[in-house]
């Protein structure tokens, strides 16, 4: 269990929204999730900062008091501040609006892993993927999805590789019926199908 807040949330979802996060990221803290194999709960996200912090004082618990909370260096101090002097930005509505979203996310997941089991080929050390009249946002999770299957069948470490990429470009390509590469896996449109596998190595130079 953590003791993250309504307050952490509404941080997590100004800053993810700074950055230009998409749905999986403007979902912000999840009430419960897995960290390397292990469930996290957070039972608290509905209590503010100030509503915690007055129960502990009136319970005369002893608590901590983060001093990187006061750093400016962190972006997240930042926008605590942004919080904490303008109060109409709604701190609770900000909470709710991510949990809502990790509700929608959560739905979209879902949703991604029948089309996966319907529509996704694997084997050979490949992916194909029928694509015809799937939205972009499930072509994009399933796109992330089948790099990864492929780079982990292939060992491949290098580039670096998360769910969170940015492949926009490939999808761009894929959909304009090109061919690309990301990641160490190259991928190609026949039809309405998808495939990807692991791109050649590099011929050096002569």
């Amino acid at each position: 269990m953590t003791g993250h807040h309504a307050d952490d949330q509404a941080e997590t979802f100004l800053m993810r929204a700074a950055r230009g996060s998409g749905l999986a990221g403007l979902a912000g803290v999840r009430a419960r999730t897995e960290v390397h194999g292990v469930t996290v709960i957070r039972p608290l996200l509905d209590w503010r900062r100030a509503e915690l912090r007055a129960i502990v004082r009136r319970g005369e618990v002893p608590f901590f008091d983060d001093p990187s909370n006061h750093d400016d260096r962190h972006d997240r101090t930042r926008f605590r501040r942004l919080l904490g002097d303008n109060e109409w930005l709604g701190t609770p509505n900000l909470a709710r609006a991510a949990a809502a979203l990790a509700e929608t996310d959560t739905d979209v997941r879902a949703m991604v892993d029948w089309i996966w089991a319907d529509r996704a080929k694997v084997g050979g050390g490949e992916v194909k993927l029928a694509v015809d009249r799937l939205p972009r946002e499930i072509l994009r999770r399933l796109a992330r999805r089948a790099i990864g299957t492929v780079r982990a069948e292939a060992g491949i470490a290098t580039p670096e590789w998360t769910e969170a990429a940015n492949i926009e470009k490939l999808l761009d390509s894929l959909m304009a019926g090109k061919r690309t590469t990301q990641a160490g896996i190259i991928a190609s449109v026949r039809g309405n199908v998808w495939r990807f596998r692991e791109a050649p190595p590099r011929r050096a130079p002569a």
